[in-house]
């Protein structure tokens, strides 16, 4: 059975045919194909940030200590009063972009097996409190929502705007299966703002971008990790399938429940450079017995690392595990 035969059979509450659906994302090399295939739009802010350490909305980042993510610069927020957001924030519109072409150029480099591998197109957005904190600053962004929430509706209308325009005119050529969005909006212990503020300024937008998706008869996938699972019931109510990065300080069994093993958690759990090989193999397996019984699991897995050597082998050890002791496991 392959990875994309058992993610269908996921997505209508069956559990795999024969062995834990996994895929790598960090530095493991293997014989055994990638399940899952990541195409990255050419237009896309990811590579840019790469290289320029800035997006295309003018915010500027630098790269955690571990080499795994991007963080705003500290102490350079650009926008100081949200009401004052027209002067400063311009949307990064290309009206002049040939999106047929430059599907065609991807995706003539990023290519799957269609009978055997999950296609997924990230970068399309929807990172409505990251790039918020981006413009202001955690503090700025949190402030703004109590002191003008008008003004603050007003801007992040015209973000969701702009990525309602770019993940149309992406969807209208890149032919894929899953439709990619993220955000992060918690920290291990609980989410950064109120369930009333995420109803009130977040969710209004998700849903709008989330349409945009089914509409073109795409699969969603939101990528939120940290303690999130105070919004997750919203986002499956308005066409979430996958949680990326469904991270184990969230009651994740109790979620699967509610949604009759419905939702596919894309599971992350933590480990750290420097722990041993038994104790990355004994997490590995303790994380697929507890979460992988009745479905709706995929293993994921990439370990933060300052070097890329400890990055290397723990990724490797990891994966390694997941192969060997998610065989059969549903046979």
């Amino acid at each position: 059975m392959s990875y994309r035969e058992d993610f269908f059979r996921m997505l209508e509450g069956k559990t795999p045919v024969s062995d834990v659906p996994f895929y790598m994302i960090g530095a493991y090399e293997s014989e055994i194909p990638n399940g899952y295939v990541g195409v990255m739009p050419d237009i896309s802010d990811f590579g840019r940030m790469m290289e320029t350490r800035k997006n295309s909305w003018g915010i500027e980042y630098e790269e955690d200590i571990y080499g795994t993510g991007f963080m705003p610069r500290p102490g350079h927020f650009i926008l100081k009063d949200v009401t004052k957001w027209k002067d400063i924030v311009k949307a990064p519109y290309r009206y002049d972009y040939d999106f047929k072409a430059a599907a065609e150029r991807d995706l003539a480099v990023q290519t799957w097996d269609k009978e055997t591998q999950v296609s997924n197109i990230f970068g399309l957005g929807g990172d409505y409190f990251l790039r918020l904190s981006g413009f202001m600053g955690f503090e700025g962004a949190m402030f703004a929502m109590y002191d003008e929430p008008d003004a603050l509706h007003e801007l992040l209308d015209y973000f969701c705007d702009f990525d309602c325009w770019m993940t149309e005119n992406i969807l209208n050529y890149y032919d894929i299966d899953v439709a990619g969005f993220g955000d992060d909006n918690a920290t291990e212990i609980n989410p950064f703002i109120s369930y009333d503020m995420f109803k009130e300024f977040l969710y209004p937008r998700y849903k709008r971008l989330f349409k945009v998706a089914k509409d073109h008869g795409k699969i969603i996938s939101y990528h939120n990790c940290g303690r999130c699972e105070d919004f997750m019931d919203d986002f499956v109510e308005i066409g979430a399938q996958v949680w990326n990065c469904a991270t184990t300080m969230n009651d994740l069994n109790a979620f699967k429940a509610k949604h009759d093993n419905k939702i596919i958690l894309e599971t992350l759990p933590r480990i750290y450079p420097d722990d041993s090989e038994e104790k990355i193999r004994q997490i590995v397996r303790a994380t697929i017995d507890t979460y992988a019984p009745g479905g709706a699991f995929v293993y994921i897995g990439s370990v933060g690392a300052m070097n890329p050597e400890q990055r290397e082998r723990a990724d490797n050890i990891a994966y390694d595990e997941a192969i060997k002791y998610g065989k059969g496991f549903y046979a």
